[in-house]
């Protein structure tokens, strides 16, 4: 392993993306976000299905952020 400071840091990427796409949908920081965009749009985006997706996607982050975190402890232990 050449740079292991580039794998931490795509790590702490993974896990901070992860957690604020997680949460933010269902937060109170949610509903500004969407001010300035049309009446159709910021109805799609304030809607559970939307909030889900982006939810789901931050879920998708940390779970490739754990399997990476993984793959990088076993490098460690190996070399």
């Amino acid at each position: 392993m050449k740079r292991p400071w580039l794998n931490l840091l795509y790590l702490l990427y993974c896990a901070e993306a992860g957690v604020y796409l997680l949460l933010v949908p269902w937060s109170v920081l949610w509903v500004p976000m969407t001010f300035h965009w049309p009446d159709r749009v910021r109805a799609v985006l304030m809607g559970g299905p939307a909030r889900g997706a982006v939810s789901a996607f931050g879920l998708y982050m940390l779970v490739i952020g754990g399997i990476d975190l993984l793959r990088f402890c076993r490098t460690i232990r190996s070399s």
